[in-house]
C-alpha cells in the first residue's frame, strides 16, 4: 500500500494566547498558556494519517518528558514511529508560539534533537515507487538531500515545504517534484516581489521556481486560497469563509491533505482542494496537531465541493 514518509521535525509547542503581540522591549500579560504536540514534520505526519493515508515518521527526539509525550502521541495517532529515534542527553525540539486575538501568530523554535542526525537514518526509510517522501526545513539540508536522493532511487514522489525559509541547495532542488510555499517563502526563494492580492505576481514568481527545476509549485495564501503552477498551467483555488481562531499549523494541515489526495490518485488540483478544505477546518480550532481534522470531517465538505 502506498504511504507518506515524513522526514522532519518533532516539537512540543508552548502556546501563549494574548490580546496583541508585544513590541520590542514591551512586557504584556497573556490570557492563557497551553501545550500542544507540534513540529512541522510531526504535524504533517498527523495530517497525512488523519486525512486517510498510511504514514511513517522519520525524526529525532530528546530523552526528556516532552520526547516521551510526543512519541506516545504519534503512536496513538497511528503513525509508524519505527524511524523515530530518541537521543540521550538531548532536549526535544520546542516551539514558543504567541497567538493574538486576531489569530495571527509568531513563533520561536528551539531545534534541539531535530538538528542532530547521523547517516544511519536512511535504513529507516522503506520507500516504494508509489510512496511520497515529504520534508521541511526544520531539519538539516543534508538530511533532506539524502532522503530525496533515496526516494528518487525508487521512483517515489517528493514534496518539499521550505519552511522556515532559507536558500535551497541545487541538490535538493533537482530532486523536488512538488514545492509548497506561502507568500513570503515564494518571494524569498524567487527573488521577486509577491502580493497575495495580485495573482500575476504570485504566478510569475512561481514560474521562476519552476524554471529552477520544480515540476509543480503550490502557493498557500491563507484567506485568499491557493494558487497552483505546473507545466505552464495556472490555477486558482478560493478559500472557504470561516471564523479563524488560531492559524498555527494550517499550512501543515494543508500539506497533509495535499499529500493524502495525491496518494489516493487525485490530480494536483483535486489534492490541493482537499488540503484547502482541511486547512479551513483547522483554523477554527486551537493548536497545531490538535486542530487537524479527520478524513470524515473533510469528506463531509469535500464531497459537496464543486471545485470552483
Amino acid at each position: 500500500m502506498s504511504k507518506a514518509i515524513v522526514v522532519g521535525s518533532i516539537n512540543m509547542d508552548i502556546v501563549a494566547f494574548v490580546k496583541k503581540h508585544p513590541k520590542i522591549g514591551e512586557t504584556i500579560f497573556g490570557n492563557d498558556v497551553k501545550y500542544f504536540p507540534g513540529g512541522k514534520g510531526s504535524n504533517q505526519a498527523v495530517s497525512c494519517k488523519r486525512i486517510g493515508c498510511e504514514t511513517a515518521m522519520i525524526g529525532r527526539l530528546g530523552d526528556d518528558s516532552n520526547g516521551q509525550q510526543m512519541l506516545e502521541f504519534l503512536r496513538n495517532e497511528g503513525v509508524n514511529v519505527s524511524g523515530v529515534v530518541k537521543l540521550e542527553q538531548t532536549v526535544t525540539g520546542t516551539a514558543f508560539i504567541t497567538v493574538s486575538e486576531s489569530s495571527d501568530n509568531s513563533i520561536i523554535v528551539i531545534s534541539g534533537a531535530n538538528v542532530l542526525w547521523g547517516d544511519e537514518f536512511l535504513k529507516d526509510i522503506d520507500v516504494n515507487e508509489d510512496d511520497i517522501v515529504l520534508a521541511q526545513f526544520e531539519v538539516p539540508d543534508a538530511v533532506i538531500e539524502a532522503s530525496f536522493e533515496h526516494a528518487k532511487k525508487y521512483g517515489a514522489l517528493t514534496i518539499l515545504n521550505p519552511a522556515p525559509v532559507r536558500q535551497i541547495s541545487d541538490e535538493i532542488l533537482k530532486r523536488t517534484d512538488v514545492m509548497v510555499v506561502n507568500e513570503h517563502e515564494l518571494e524569498e526563494l524567487s527573488g521577486m516581489p509577491v502580493s497575495a492580492k495580485d495573482d500575476e505576481t504570485v504566478f510569475n514568481a512561481a514560474e521562476v521556481l519552476a524554471h529552477k527545476g520544480i515540476n509543480s509549485v503550490v502557493v498557500t495564501l491563507g484567506e485568499r486560497g491557493v494558487r497552483l503552477f505546473w507545466d505552464g498551467q495556472r490555477k486558482r483555488i478560493n478559500s472557504r469563509s470561516v471564523t479563524a481562531v488560531d492559524t498555527t499549523g494550517a499550512g501543515d494541515t494543508f500539506i497533509g491533505g495535499l499529500t493524502a489526495g495525491l496518494l489516493k490518485g487525485g490530480t494536483l488540483k483535486q489534492a490541493a482542494e482537499l488540503g484547502n478544505i482541511a486547512a479551513s477546518i483547522s483554523v477554527t480550532r486551537e493548536g497545531a496537531a490538535s486542530s487537524i481534522p479527520t478524513i470524515d470531517e473533510v469528506n463531509e465538505i469535500f464531497g459537496n465541493n464543486d471545485g470552483n
